[in-house]
């Protein structure tokens, strides 16, 4: 780690400890020649974190009492961050050799573009597609119910959302890469922060691609760097307290995108099958005062122990 280093990483931990520091591990191999910080916000965790975070003489260890969210984590380490280049890396991921150095080189390459990003690979080596275009409402309402799914065109319209069937051969701009390992230019985030804390978990990323997009600064993706994803190893452990986190992040989502009348009809669909769930009794359906406080998009305080143990 240096004080005049090219990239600074950025990295929220929840109780991740093993995943965590196999991606510190990977960081010198991944970053190549490229100097780096390394960043590492600590959300209350309870497995040991922060202890062996403590041991490691090449992390920046900011620990806090609580679970702050994922965006909140991310923005104290970009607060205490100086290089020109900033690395979102999420704890659950392993860089693959020169991963991050070639993303460094694509935007020395490619001086107008604003963030560069690289292809996933499930831990098995399989791939993992995890880059999107925006969501439209129809698709927005779609992740909402089975029932919309099912309607003729919807599962081409997910696939094209999801960019399922398009060619990733070659470096191509993207929509919204996943912010999982995204490399930014700094000079083109939104002021002293990354993420809209607004977000705690969920659609941060996407409004943050949104600012990109319209200050014209292009996202791209190559296949020339590789990295591999474990996935929502830290969201996992919030078991059924994540449904009101992520329904109340799609209700401001829409606010800030949408007209009123599709906020409305979003909020009235949760309503409704949230009430049916209740009245069948089911184990994912939200409690009356979390489904009002969901589709009010109020995501309510993250809890500091998890319900599931990550093993």
């Amino acid at each position: 780690m240096t004080t005049s280093a090219e990239v600074s990483v950025l990295i929220a931990n929840w109780n991740t400890r093993d995943l965590v520091l196999r991606c510190l591990d990977s960081l010198a191999a991944g970053l190549g020649s490229v100097s780096y910080e390394t960043i590492v916000v600590d959300c209350g965790s309870s497995d040991g974190s922060a202890s062996s975070l403590r041991a490691r003489p090449d992390v920046v260890l900011v620990e806090n009492d609580l679970n702050l969210g994922f965006a909140a984590a991310v923005n104290l380490a970009y607060r205490r961050s100086s290089a020109p280049l900033v690395l979102l890396l999420n704890s659950d991921v392993e860089l693959l050799p020169g991963a991050i150095e070639v993303l460094v080189r694509f935007l020395d390459d490619h001086p107008k573009s604003g963030g560069a990003a690289p292809l996933y690979r499930n831990p098995d080596g399989s791939p993992q597609p995890f880059h999107f275009r925006f969501p439209t409402f129809l698709v927005t309402l779609a992740n909402a119910s089975a029932a919309i799914r099912r309607l003729p065109g919807m599962t081409r319209r997910l696939r094209t959302y999801r960019m399922l069937d398009d060619d990733f051969s070659k470096s191509r701009s993207v929509p919204q890469p996943s912010a999982s390992c995204l490399l930014l230019r700094r000079a083109c985030l939104p002021g002293a922060h990354v993420f809209d804390e607004r977000y705690p978990i969920f659609f941060n990323d996407v409004q943050l691609a949104r600012s990109f997009a319209q200050a014209k600064h292009e996202l791209w993706v190559t296949p020339d760097s590789m990295v591999l994803h474990e996935g929502h190893a830290s969201t996992a452990q919030l078991g059924g307290r994540l449904k009101r986190q992520y329904v109340a992040s799609v209700v401001r989502m829409l606010e800030d995108t949408e007209p009123r009348r599709n906020v409305l009809l979003y909020r009235a669909l949760v309503l409704l099958q949230g009430l049916v769930l209740l009245g069948l009794r089911r184990p994912t359906s939200l409690a009356w005062p979390d489904l009002v406080a969901a589709v009010r998009g109020d995501p309510g305080q993250l809890p500091s122990e998890p319900l599931v143990v990550v093993e």
